[in-house]
């Protein structure tokens, strides 16, 4: 999981023309507060797009399910950030660390169960797997044009 997290960072970056930040440490201002920057926005954007074209909602559908879905979206965000800091290099290592990425873990799926839920009140049962389906997809479309460009030799 956290290699996948990498990935989408690197992905991030790449999307955004970054270059020659290889020694490059922000403050920590900056990583708490990675979330607000333009560029998550876009791939959440770009995200979003994915699932639409995927769900194929009808007008009424969207209307309920996209402030649902973003709330789900927002809040399965803040855990995961809130497991990268317990696993970032300036936490101890140890029992406690252990502890808090279970409760992270069941955080997580606490917050799927609830919003299937959520999302079945709004959606069929058949959308409402797709959803996962297509994010599931997108991450995986974005590790492997990652990983295609990795592979090209630069062109300067």
């Amino acid at each position: 999981m956290d290699k996948r997290i990498k990935h989408i960072i690197i992905a991030i970056l790449l999307f955004t023309g970054f270059e020659g930040f290889s020694q490059f440490v922000p403050p920590a201002s900056f990583r708490e507060n990675r979330a607000n920057t333009g560029t998550v926005r876009k791939l959440d954007a770009v995200k979003e797009n994915y699932v639409k074209d995927k769900l194929n909602l009808s007008d009424s559908e969207g209307a309920k399910f996209w402030p649902v879905y973003r709330q789900y979206h927002s809040e399965i965000a803040e855990i995961r950030r809130k497991k990268r800091l317990n696993n970032s290099s300036a936490q101890t290592n140890g029992a406690d660390q252990v502890k808090m990425e279970m409760y992270y873990d069941e955080k997580l799926v606490e917050i799927k169960r609830r919003y299937t839920q959520e999302f079945l009140k709004i959606l069929p049962p058949q959308k409402v797997s797709l959803i996962f389906k297509s994010e599931r997809e997108f991450t995986d479309e974005l590790i492997r044009q990652l990983g295609e460009r990795n592979a090209r030799p630069d062109q300067y």
